[in-house]
C-alpha cells in the first residue's frame, strides 16, 4: 500500500504525517507539494523549504509539482471575490488534488489525501467531497482522517513551534491575502530588491542556510526578535532639471512635498542645508553601508559622489523623499552549539544596493569549515535586520551573552 500525500505546508503536514504514520504503519508514505496558489513566489519557496526540512525530519520522500501559477489563476477566474471557504477554495482543493491524483497514478499509489485536511482555515466537509469526487476519477482511495480532534490543532502547533517551522499568516493565494492583510498585502507583494530587513527574501535566505545545514546533520537554532524597521519609498535630489545619483542614509525621515533649500554650511564631507534638517554626505563610491548603531538621528540624509560638490554648493537643491518606520520581525540563525568557542556573525540581509553575502558563500564556508563546527570550535550566526544597527546580532548577543566576530567578506553577490 503506498499513500500520496498532497502537502500544503509544513506546519499542517507535520502533526497529520506522523498520525497517518502511526494509523497505517505498513505504508510508504510519499509527498507532493503542489501549491500554485500560493503567492508571490518568495512565500511559495518558503513554504517549500520548510516542508523539505519537515520531510527530512520524518524521512519521507519529498516530490515538488510544477509552480504553473498563471493556470492556477484561470481556473478560480470569476471567483476572486469570494470569501474563504467559498466557491473559489472548492476550485481550488478540485485543482490541486486532481494533479496530485495524476501523480499519484505515476508513482503507482493506491491512497491519496491531503494535509489540507488538518488546517483550521479550510472546510473539512468541503474537501472531504472533493478528495472522494477526484480520488473516484483515478480509481484511487481517498483517506480522509480527522486529525484535528482530540487535541490535534493544538498538539499541531505545538509541534511546529518546537521545530521552528515558518508559520504564514495568511492561506496562501493573493485573494485570500487581501482578503486576509487588507492594505499590508502590498508589503507581501512588492520588493525592495536585494534581501532587505524583515522582508519574505530575507527569512528564505536564513531558512535555506538552515536546511543547507541540517542535510549536513549540524544542530541549528532559531530565534525571532523585533527591531525597528525602515523602508524608502521614494526619493530624488535635483539641481535644475539633473536629478543627481544618490541613496538615502538609513533612518532618514520622510520630506513633506518638495524641500526647496540651500546651503548653510559644509563641515567635512557633509553639506548642511538650511531648511528641513536636510543633509548631503560627499562620497567617493556611491554605495550603500551599513549602519552599524543607530544614534537616534533621523534627519533626511542623501549619500551623493563628490564629483557633483561644486554643483551642490552654488546651486539652490530640490528634494523628495518617502520614507517608512515600523515595528517589525526577523530572524537569527545558529548552525552549531552554543558552546562554541568561537561565533562568527553574517548578515542575512542585503543593503538598498541589494550588495550582500551570497547563498553559495554561506553554504561554501559551512562546508569548509564542517568539522570545526561538528566539534565545538565554531558556530556560524546568520543576522537579520543586521544593516539596520547590527539589530540581529544585538539581540543574538542579549539573549544568549555570547559576543560574535563578524566574517570578513564583500558585499557582492
Amino acid at each position: 500500500m503506498k499513500i500520496l500525500v498532497h502537502i500544503c505546508c509544513a506546519p499542517d503536514a507535520l502533526y497529520f504525517l506522523k498520525r497517518l504514520r502511526e494509523d497505517y504503519p505498513n505504508t510508504t508514505l510519499v509527498g507532493f507539494f503542489y501549491d500554485p496558489n500560493i503567492h508571490p513566489y518568495e512565500e511559495y519557496k518558503l513554504r517549500l523549504i520548510e516542508t523539505e526540512r519537515m520531510c527530512k525530519s520524518l524521512g519521507i520522500e519529498l516530490y515538488e509539482g510544477e509552480y504553473d501559477v498563471e493556470n492556477w489563476m484561470l481556473s478560480v477566474k470569476g471567483y476572486e471575490d469570494e470569501p474563504e471557504r467559498g466557491k473559489r477554495c472548492k476550485v481550488c482543493f478540485d485543482y490541486r488534488l486532481e494533479r496530485s491524483a495524476k501523480f499519484a497514478k505515476d508513482i503507482k499509489a493506491t491512497h491519496i489525501t491531503t494535509t489540507l485536511l488538518m488546517s483550521p482555515k479550510k472546510e473539512f466537509n468541503m474537501l472531504k467531497e472533493s478528495g472522494y469526487r477526484v480520488a473516484s476519477m483515478y480509481g484511487l482511495e481517498f483517506l480522509c482522517p480527522d486529525y484535528r480532534k482530540g487535541g490535534g490543532t493544538q498538539e499541531m502547533f505545538r509541534m511546529s513551534k518546537q521545530l521552528e517551522f515558518y508559520h504564514q499568516d495568511y492561506c496562501g493565494c493573493i485573494y485570500g491575502l487581501f482578503k486576509q492583510k487588507k492594505e499590508d498585502a502590498v508589503k507581501d507583494l512588492v520588493s525592495l530588491g536585494g534581501r532587505r530587513p524583515g522582508s519574505k527574501e530575507e527569512t528564505l535566505f536564513i531558512k535555506s542556510v538552515r536546511l543547507f545545514a541540517e542535510q549536513r546533520n549540524l544542530p541549528c537554532k532559531e530565534w525571532e526578535f523585533s527591531f525597528l524597521n525602515w523602508r524608502v519609498l521614494y526619493g530624488r535630489l535635483q539641481i535644475g532639471e539633473i536629478t543627481l545619483p544618490s541613496l538615502v542614509s538609513a533612518f532618514s525621515r520622510s520630506i513633506r512635498g518638495i524641500l526647496k533649500a540651500d546651503v548653510e554650511e559644509i563641515v567635512g564631507n557633509t553639506v548642511y542645508y538650511n531648511k528641513g534638517g536636510l543633509k548631503v554626505i560627499l562620497v567617493d563610491d556611491l554605495k550603500d553601508e551599513p549602519m552599524h548603531q543607530f544614534y537616534g538621528l533621523t534627519d533626511p540624509t542623501f549619500r551623493v559622489p563628490h564629483e557633483y560638490k561644486e554643483m551642490l554648493l552654488k546651486e539652490r537643491i530640490k528634494a523628495e523623499l518617502s520614507t517608512e518606520f515600523s515595528s517589525d520581525v526577523s530572524r537569527v540563525l545558529l548552525v552549531g552549539s552554543l558552546e562554541a568557542s568561537t561565533f562568527i556573525s553574517v548578515p542575512a540581509d542585503t543593503l538598498q544596493d541589494s550588495r550582500g553575502i551570497s547563498l553559495e558563500t554561506l553554504e561554501k564556508f559551512i562546508t569548509q569549515n564542517l568539522s570545526d563546527i561538528t566539534q565545538g570550535k565554531l558556530a556560524l550566526v546568520v543576522c537579520g535586520a543586521e544593516s539596520l544597527g547590527k539589530a540581529g546580532s544585538n539581540y543574538f548577543t542579549q539573549r544568549t551573552g555570547k559576543r560574535v566576530e563578524q566574517l570578513s567578506y564583500d558585499f557582492s553577490l
